[in-house]
């Protein structure tokens, strides 16, 4: 429940994009003030069943586009999950901190509440 990781929630979001949207917050535990990236339920399913039709259609009408669809499915996927672009986040951080921290700041991902 967010009560129990957040004792601030803000309803509002900051931002949407196509698959969610981000919320300020504040984590109980430590105060430190966060910003919560949420995904909208069933987007994923909506996408997959989306890029079935799609597919399908393809391999009837444009059997030659069938292989980039399922490209385009792959690369799409990645985007639902959050644990792994937390994952990509802090690797990104780590090559671009040492050169760049004057320049550029990198949002650190609190991983044990990424799911």
């Amino acid at each position: 429940r967010i009560d129990e990781v957040f004792d601030r929630f803000d309803d509002e979001p900051l931002g949407a994009a196509s698959i969610g949207q981000v919320h300020r917050a504040r984590v109980r535990d430590t105060g430190e003030e966060v910003v919560v990236k949420v995904q909208y339920p069933g987007v994923e399913a909506k996408f997959r069943g989306d890029i079935k039709t799609i597919t399908d259609f393809c391999r009837l009408a444009m059997p030659q586009n069938v292989p980039f669809m399922t490209e385009i499915e792959k690369q799409f996927l990645t985007e639902f999950d959050y644990r792994a672009e937390a994952q990509n986040l802090l690797d990104v951080a780590e090559a671009v901190r040492p050169r760049w921290a004057h320049a550029v700041a990198i949002p650190e991902p609190l991983l044990r509440y990424c799911t």
